[in-house]
């Protein structure tokens, strides 16, 4: 979803409440309870579908038991989840319910949960349901969109939280941490070696930490073992926004025998290991706004 200036953000979720209130008020529900609901479940949700319940106090999973607490569903629409489990549109699911004999054959309901196992079909462990709201041109309710992306933006917003310098750059070189003399080495290689690499990035947007025009050091992991393939990867000429961060204790650990230690000594250099270190350049209002939104009221 393309992020709005932080101003929209506030508008859109009175909008949203409002016309959710009306449908759910026709349902003879407490509007304002459930409105707060439907954003709150999904930004807790990592699977939030639309279904059509088939079958109660059923399971199409052998390992979970039937029983007043599961129902099977025919999934209609998928708002989030796609990721994990692939598309499952016009596909059965089954459902552990967050209230057992909440629902009944029939039903059209928002199912808000995570996956409990993915197989031939996937199961559910509901976080919570709520009555299908009205159909808006093919829309998702905007107070689902809006949990949707915060849920997306929460491991963003721990990253950000603990950034040192976050900027956007562009990497000028890239060249091997030079290795300390094998007579001061005092450490074993790692099994699972970072290859850890620097490189040169010339910063073009501060937003916290760093100057425009101010070259930036920054150290990732090369290496495609298993335990670094996830790690961002640097290379000349890329521009990305960068949310450099201060080596942790294990990190400091595997960094040493590398001649990192002077570049974080005086707070020039920043380490980037996490895939939401590193965000292509276009979602640079993104992580703008994600700040800004600190400093708001909630």
């Amino acid at each position: 979803m393309t992020p709005q200036p932080l101003t929209c953000h506030f508008a859109r979720i009175a909008a949203a409440r409002a016309v959710f209130a009306l449908a759910l008020v026709a349902c003879g529900l407490p509007a304002a309870a459930q409105t707060d609901s439907m954003a709150a479940l999904a930004s807790r949700s990592a699977i939030v579908v639309l279904g059509t319940v088939t079958k109660v106090d059923a399971s199409e999973e052998p390992l979970v038991a039937p029983s007043r607490s599961t129902a099977v569903i025919r999934i209609d629409r998928m708002y989030a989840g796609s990721e994990l489990a692939g598309d499952q549109t016009g596909r059965s699911a089954t459902v552990v319910l967050s209230r057992p004999g909440s629902v009944k054959v029939g039903d059209q309901a928002l199912f808000f949960g995570n996956p409990r196992l993915i197989g031939k079909t996937i199961t559910i462990a509901d976080e919570g349901e709520l009555p299908a709201p009205r159909a808006e041109a093919g829309k998702a309710p905007q107070a689902l969109e809006l949990g949707i992306q915060a849920r997306r933006d929460a491991p963003l917003r721990e990253r950000l939280a603990t950034g040192q310098s976050i900027f956007r750059g562009t990497v000028e070189t890239v060249r091997p941490l030079e290795a300390e003399a094998r007579a001061r080495r005092t450490l074993p290689r790692e099994e699972h070696d970072p290859e850890w690499r620097v490189a040169a990035v010339r910063v073009t947007a501060a937003m916290r930490g760093a100057q425009n025009g101010a070259v930036v050091p920054v150290v990732f992991a090369a290496s495609r073992d298993i335990q670094w393939f996830n790690s961002p990867k640097l290379r000349p000429g890329e521009t990305a926004v960068i949310i450099g961060q201060r080596p942790r204790e294990g990190e400091m650990t595997l960094l040493r025998g590398t001649g990192a230690a002077r570049l974080f000594q005086d707070r020039r250099a920043v380490l980037v290991t996490s895939p939401f270190d590193v965000l292509p350049a276009a979602d640079e209002r993104r992580v703008v706004e994600l700040l800004q939104s600190k400093e708001e009221p909630r």
